[in-house]
């Protein structure tokens, strides 16, 4: 089993409670209301209008500096990589459907892609309005549900595009030949152009200011890989060896550094393993089986024979006691943990536990690109 990631930034339960408690008692003043992104058949403002022409600079706003975070339940919060602070924006969005990836372009336009409609809404996060349809219109069947991120041309061009990576919607995301595609779309006219085949089945996107394109993506393990974004070949591709995907993840660049956004194991899981299956959980973390498939039921949530099949009899009779660390996948909240990539590519875990579960996660082309 891989060391535990040092820890940077941790939100203890008392200033989670303090968050919660001050989301309830901001009220309409402080907190924009679930309408003003929460529909998508009103007019927007021309600022959140998709073809009302493009400047290629960075607007002045908040994504200048922010990550924007879309928990599962379908709200706008941004968080601070910085601080680690994280603050409610707006939501639940674009009336309440289930968003499945996000990216914001240099003007802050947040452009969101659902599950059921396959669609992507777009509506400004420097101030919040209803929902518009962006130009993109679905043609191609291979690029239904797919992860999204906004890349500058070049350090040079702030004129940013769409990349898309394609994910079949069937089980977990997969690797092996040819199973994907990257494309582009135009986010002025909504044409998509298939760019390249993939060798990865779904994946997270997140590009750069100056012109680089980048992938939270694979499996056994799990991979940042640098894309072409002319072809989709692969450029570089580092193993994020101990990390899991698990069932909702994103993915965010920021200053030099990618942020991985994935679910983690409640905190009082580790406390109830230790009191309910004493030296058993030892020794199975001194087995490399057990403790991977120890490591996998934590992840997930279940046992099935390929995830928990390998834990010892005693291992298999206390876990299924500890009801926190079997907690299921949509009542768990997001950690947070950082590439150091443009350094010496190690990994760290910069928040614990957040407030919400994060299913889609982006940084604009605006934001820091060398170290902060």
């Amino acid at each position: 089993m891989p060391a535990p990631l040092p820890s940077r930034f941790v939100l203890a339960p008392l200033a989670l409670g303090a968050l919660a408690l001050g989301l309830v008692a901001c009220g309409d003043d402080d907190r924009p209301a679930e309408s003003d992104a929460g529909s998508d058949d009103g007019g927007g403002s021309d600022a959140a209008a998709p073809d009302a022409g493009r400047s290629c600079a960075c607007a002045p706003g908040a994504h200048q500096r922010l990550v924007y975070l879309m928990s599962d339940e379908g709200e706008l919060w941004s968080w601070d990589p910085s601080s680690g602070e994280f603050a409610f924006v707006v939501g639940p969005v674009c009336g309440g459907a289930t968003p499945y990836s996000m990216a914001v372009d240099e003007r802050g336009l947040a452009w969101v892609l659902f599950v059921d409609s396959m669609a992507l809404q777009t509506f400004d996060v420097n101030d919040p309005g209803p929902c518009e349809l962006s130009p993109y219109v679905r043609r191609n069947p291979a690029f239904g549900l797919f992860g999204t991120s906004f890349v500058a041309r070049s350090e040079t061009d702030a004129c940013s595009d769409l990349y898309v990576q394609t994910y079949d919607g069937e089980g977990p995301f997969e690797e092996g030949p040819g199973l994907g595609q990257l494309g582009v779309i135009d986010p002025i006219s909504g044409e998509l152009e298939a760019l390249g085949v993939l060798d990865y089945d779904g994946g997270e996107l997140t590009g750069t200011g100056d012109g680089r394109l980048f992938a939270f993506t694979g499996t056994d393990p799990v991979k940042l890989v640098e894309l072409d974004r002319a072809t989709g070949a692969e450029l570089d591709v580092l193993p994020l060896d101990g990390i899991a995907k698990t069932n909702a993840s994103a993915v965010a660049f920021y200053g030099g550094d990618v942020y991985v956004f994935t679910e983690a194991i409640p905190a009082e899981c580790e406390g109830c393993l230790e009191s309910e299956c004493g030296d058993a959980l030892p020794a199975c973390r001194d087995d490399a089986t057990c403790a991977e498939h120890l490591q996998c039921v934590l992840e997930t949530a279940s046992f099935t024979d390929a995830c928990g099949g390998g834990l010892s009899v005693a291992m298999m009779e206390c876990v299924p006691r500890c009801d926190a660390c079997l907690r299921p996948s949509r009542a768990r909240v997001s950690q947070v943990l950082r590439v150091d990539l443009d350094g010496d590519r190690s990994v760290e875990r910069v928040v614990e536990a957040g407030p919400i579960r994060v299913v889609g996660a982006a940084s604009s082309p605006c934001v820091p690109v060398g170290p902060i």
